[in-house]
């Protein structure tokens, strides 16, 4: 039983880790879109705090959709702006089709594509984000299990 004050402490002193994940809402064609941060950056990219990122818009859906995983290149230039909540890409090619994507910080989007071309505006709203546990949590609560078997 005295492990279990100690395993309380524990909880109630670790520090809570969690990503930040936000909905991009697209006007002016069909399209949603998905991205989620390491929740510290302020300016958030590929490989420096942006974790994932997928749109699905016009005629670019499912597994045409674009993401920062195998997008190649042109991926690293979409940007997240924490303070001001807004997109930025210098342009992004479509892996599946070749079609252009193109995000402004003033919040409007272009999409050049064999289909047409298709513009608008979009919003990023945040989502509800799920708390993971502290890695130091995780360090101490295998040895504190194991003694409390131990000691049983």
């Amino acid at each position: 039983m005295r492990p279990i004050p100690l395993l309380a402490l524990l909880f109630a002193l670790s520090a809570v880790a969690g990503a930040d994940s936000f909905q991009i809402t697209f006007t002016g064609a069909s399209g949603t879109g998905q991205f989620t941060t390491v929740g510290a950056c302020t300016m958030c990219s590929p490989g420096a705090g942006l974790l994932t990122w997928l749109v699905s818009i016009g005629p670019d859906t499912g597994p045409n959709a674009f993401d920062i995983t195998d997008d190649g290149p042109a991926a690293v230039t979409i940007a997240y702006d924490r303070l001001t909540n807004s997109l930025n890409s210098s342009g992004t090619f479509n892996s599946e089709n070749n079609d252009f994507f193109i995000l402004n910080s003033t919040f409007t989007w272009s999409l050049s594509s064999l289909q047409g071309d298709f513009s608008g505006t979009y919003a990023v709203s945040p989502l509800v984000s799920t708390p993971e546990p502290s890695t130091l949590l995780l360090l101490f609560l295998s040895p504190l299990v194991l003694a409390c078997a131990m000691a049983w």
